[in-house]
């Protein structure tokens, strides 16, 4: 029961911001996903920043990891041993509790959201090219997987990366937004497309912040 009027409170406010933006529901849908993320900022941000500084401790660690890949290559067992014995001696888990934690308590607000865009009902309109918002469009799920394989592509910083590195993320982020927006409603494209700006911006923000805290 409070879970569904969870849902209906989220809904609801979809709509109302809808009536704000001249009864577009997919102009909603992209104000509200944006909004909610960037309220959610305050906890992603810092996994955001912990994840670029664990990046750049892995690239420094590379010699030495590539010296045990060498010498233990035989060793499997001893290769993964010493592999994390190494990254724990410098502050890394394969594991980390606060990211776990930290996506815990962001996961209600996320999953209702989306919950309610899933259930908008019918006749709620279209959107731009998009006659009707709840059934999938191909190209918008196109232009979502676009943006998707773009925010992947520049959240990888060339200066800490291997020549190529960039591809594989922008090409599975892209393939896998692809193909299971195709299958979903265009207001879960809009709400991929809203989540992913945010996302590239705060991914951009802790690299930024990590370049001045690394310069300091």
């Amino acid at each position: 029961m409070l879970w569904s009027n969870i849902l209906d409170v989220f809904r609801g406010s979809l709509f109302v911001l809808a009536h704000w933006c001249g009864g577009s529901v997919g102009t909603a849908i992209l104000l509200g996903s944006a909004a909610l993320r960037v309220a959610l900022l305050p906890i992603t941000l810092r996994a955001a920043r912990r994840r670029v500084e664990q990046e750049r401790t892995l690239a420094g660690l590379a010699p030495q990891l590539a010296q045990i890949k060498k010498r233990y290559a035989t060793q499997p067992t001893r290769l993964v041993a010493e592999t994390q014995k190494l990254q724990a001696a410098h502050g890394i888990s394969p594991i980390d509790a606060r990211t776990l934690r930290d996506s815990l308590v962001q996961m209600p607000a996320v999953v209702a959201l989306y919950s309610s865009i899933r259930n908008l009902g019918a006749n709620v309109g279209g959107f731009l090219w998009v006659a009707d918002i709840t059934k999938p469009d191909r190209w918008l799920a196109a232009l979502a997987a676009s943006i998707a394989a773009g925010i992947a592509w520049v959240s990888v910083a060339p200066s800490d990366a291997k020549p190529g590195a960039q591809v594989i993320p922008m090409l599975i982020s892209g393939i896998v937004t692809l193909l299971v927006l195709t299958h979903l409603s265009a207001g879960l494209a809009l709400y991929s497309i809203a989540n992913s700006v945010v996302t590239g911006a705060e991914r951009q923000f802790a690299l930024r912040s990590g370049n001045r805290t690394a310069a300091g």
